[in-house]
């Protein structure tokens, strides 16, 4: 678990020490550099496997052909290192990077299919000319490129590209709306017009003589056949995979732990870890206990710490309370360096409080919880979703007569908030009223607070529309619950949790690895009937009936809640103020971006109940410190 960063063109070597430096945190045990004509590659170590010099990078395969520099773990590197063995390659340590070097040596992009783990990378092929770039097929590991008029570069981290000539920072007005609505930039966008994600699943071959060539290693999402499983079946498949999951990402010549919120999914990890490794000892658990912050059960959250105490006894584990200072909720400007991106969610603050006090203790690997939702569904728009079997047929005139009975609930209450959120769209076709369960706020209501030349620039787009597109890419015949399953993993799952994830976690030097994303378990997820998903009010159907006489009772039917802060306490508090004190320096007139006046009164009409604008008047916030940090104005 690295930092990789790069080159191919017209630059000078010391670019790569300037890279490394930038995302230093990423790999605080060792750095390295390698370059040759109009090629170069950088890299910063987190050394999780072989811990010896023999698995520093940059690395060569066995031939001299192929020069690697890889962020990741691949966790059946054994079983593929013997399939190379065979072949008769022989090996200098015992590290990852090493099967996967001497995979493309031989077998190129073929091997990619064969990876079963999380990955960034960036390999130089000397005979061809060519650097291949990859990613893994859930999105777990971030990589960020340019292309300038010298040539291309690519790093795990936005802020590597900090400072290089041609790099176009301009704002993209398409990623601006999405980072407002949605919370993230789907797919390929960054804030910069210059800058792009490489997509999940994806790599890229860049050539010396500037040909780009980009192509899909995995299947389409949803493309297997439906199982006619019988319940029994499908909870005993879902325990075998799920264990398996975590078995095989328990690998590590490291300490390692793991998140536990009480919930579900983190719950159920820690059962199959501690039943893996035959001594809870070797398994603590972090959490956080934010009683500085109050207010959760206003918004609608329930205290995680009383069930991961109670997880943490039956199982027998350490429980570790993860320091976390209120105060630095308020510190938007470091929040932002850290994401890279302005994501306006503050349980990346929560993120950032386990890793760095698992950090503290030595442990550098800990395995979340993520993804169990966007699987098997879990959070409330899955049964919104399912809800409009009892009104979704209805003519255009009920449904808007629906939207328009809820549009003036008040958003300070838990209840009314969601019924407005649900029938928000309830009059739209039935595609569009799917991706929009995914705002968070209507550019009629949001555009207010744009300024005229930002409004101007995002013309008739609509973030809705990014996730249509997305939809597009589907076989024909996916049933509606899974077509918001595929927006959920490709997007809010990619785009938002495992980046701000990953970045919380690298910054203090920790690998967080997550088990319900291995391959196996995703493809018996994508097999399963909608009704093992949800079945009547009871999301994750088939995961709770696995967990069921394995897990307390109490953990398995508690309501979803997550590591949450009171975000709409803080708006009126702390960042409410901030928000006035931009607005009346002319701070947000000044980005280009915002109408201080328009960002005011959005802030009051949230106060008033009258829109939950919540999460948007944190984006405008971590916007105006993005332009700030990232692209000087």
């Amino acid at each position: 678990m690295c930092g990789i960063a790069g080159y191919v063109g017209r630059f000078e070597p010391a670019l790569l020490g300037r890279m490394n430096r930038a995302q230093g945190h990423r790999g605080p045990d060792g750095s390295g550099e390698w370059h040759d004509a109009q090629v170069g590659l950088a890299h910063v170590r987190l050394a999780i496997l072989d811990l010896s010099p023999t698995g520093a990078q940059p690395m060569a395969d066995a031939s001299g052909r192929v020069v690697l520099s890889f962020n990741g773990e691949i966790y059946n590197y054994r079983e593929l290192r013997v399939r190379l063995e065979r072949r008769g390659i022989i090996f200098r340590g015992d590290s990852d990077t090493e099967v996967l070097a001497n995979l493309l040596a031989c077998y190129g992009t073929e091997c990619l299919p064969w990876l079963n783990g999380i990955f960034a990378f960036a390999a130089w092929y000397s005979d061809e000319r060519k650097l291949l770039l990859a990613r893994d097929a859930a999105g777990v590991k971030p990589l960020y490129w340019a292309a300038t008029p010298a040539g291309g570069v690519f790093a795990s981290e936005l802020k590597s590209l900090k400072g290089i000539p041609g790099v176009d920072w301009s704002l993209d007005p398409e990623a601006v709306s999405a980072y407002l609505t949605l919370l993230y930039a789907p797919g390929e966008l960054t804030p910069a017009k210059g800058v792009r994600k490489l997509l999940p699943g994806t790599f890229a071959e860049w050539r010396a003589d500037g040909e780009v060539r980009t192509a899909s290693f995995v299947p389409a999402h949803y493309s297997q056949e439906i199982q006619p499983f019988k319940e029994q079946d499908a909870v005993e498949a879902c325990r075998h995979y799920l264990g398996q999951a975590v078995r095989r990402q328990l690998v590590s010549d490291v300490p390692l732990g793991g998140f536990l919120s009480g919930g579900l999914d983190s719950s159920a990890i820690a059962h199959y870890a501690v039943k893996a490794l035959g001594n809870p000892e070797r398994y603590p658990c972090y959490t956080i206990c934010p009683a500085e912050l109050k207010g959760l059960s206003a918004e609608g959250f329930t205290e995680d710490f009383p069930f991961a105490q109670r997880m943490s006894a039956h199982l027998g584990t350490p429980l570790q309370v993860a320091d976390f200072d209120a105060r630095a909720v308020d510190e938007i400007d470091a929040l932002v360096w850290m994401l890279d991106e302005p994501t306006p969610d503050v349980a990346a603050f929560a993120a950032q409080a386990i890793c760095r006090h698992a950090s503290r203790q030595g442990v550098k690997v800990l395995l979340s919880g993520a993804g169990g939702d966007d699987l098997f569904t879990g959070y409330r728009r899955h049964l919104a979703l399912r809800s409009e079997r009892y009104w979704g047929w209805a003519p255009t005139s009920a449904r808007t007569l629906l939207r328009r009975s809820f549009a003036s609930a008040s958003s300070s209450v838990p209840l009314s908030r969601r019924l407005a959120k649900l029938f928000r769209y309830a009059d739209a076709v039935p595609a569009e009223r799917l991706a929009s369960y995914f705002l968070w706020i209507g550019q009629e209501s949001l555009s207010p607070a744009l300024s005229p030349l930002m409004r101007e620039s995002m013309g008739s787009h609509r973030p809705v529309d990014l996730l249509l597109s997305s939809l597009d890419g589907l076989p024909s015949g996916v049933s509606r619950l899974n077509q918001m399953l595929h927006l959920e993993r490709s997007h809010f799952l990619a785009d938002h949790n495992l980046n701000y994830t990953d970045k919380m976690a690298m910054a203090h030097g920790v690998e967080v690895r997550v088990p319900f994303l291995d391959p196996d378990l995703i493809s018996f997820s994508e097999r399963l009937p909608d009704g093992l998903k949800i079945r009547g009010r009871e999301s994750k159907f088939v995961l709770r009936q696995a967990m069921r006489g394995v897990l307390p009772d109490e953990i398995i039917t508690r309501p979803k809640s997550g590591f949450g802060l009171p975000l709409r306490q803080l708006i009126h508090g702390a960042y409410g103020a901030r928000l006035r004190e931009l607005a009346d320096s002319g701070r947000l007139d000044a980005t280009g971006l915002f109408s201080g006046s328009g960002a005011i009164a959005l802030l009051e009409a949230d106060k008033r109940g009258e829109i939950d604008a919540a999460y948007p008047l944190l984006g405008i916030l971590c916007l105006e410190s993005w332009v700030r940090q990232f692209a000087g104005r």
